[in-house]
């Protein structure tokens, strides 16, 4: 039997933890926010439960790639990103190495969370002024 040189293996690749802790800290300090002055624990439970979700559907999307079965939507997978579900497709992204090259899909996924962070920073330090004078 002839030993697979690592050189045969393709590079493991980690997550970018820094970046995943930097993008959660608004949100996290908005959910917070929320609870201190509105004892509700709504938007926790709706990022988390999204992040579950999206997560599932990356490693299935990625599953189901590999079999070359019928796949998850990218509009679901947006979906989940967009409801607060983007920190747990942010980790699948990488941890699967999934959905990294396409810059199409990238481009709306990044999109999204840079969106999340324009709301948490609006909530945090302008009251949500600026957001509601948007849409009014």
């Amino acid at each position: 039997m002839i030993a697979k040189s690592t050189r045969d293996k393709p590079p493991k690749k980690s997550i970018p933890w820094v970046r995943c802790i930097l993008l959660a800290a608004l949100p996290v300090a908005g959910v917070t926010d929320l609870y201190l002055h509105h004892k509700t624990l709504v938007p926790l439970l709706v990022i988390v439960s999204a992040s579950l979700l999206a997560y599932y559907f990356y490693w299935t999307d990625k599953r189901r790639a590999q079999r070359n079965e019928w796949r998850v939507p990218e509009a679901s997978l947006h979906l989940c990103a967009l409801v607060g579900g983007w920190p747990g497709a942010f980790v699948a992204q990488q941890q699967f190495r999934h959905k990294t090259k396409k810059i199409s899909f990238l481009s709306v996924f990044w999109l999204i969370v840079l969106s999340h962070q324009v709301l948490w920073f609006d909530w945090l330090f302008m009251d949500g002024k600026w957001l509601v004078s948007l849409f009014s």
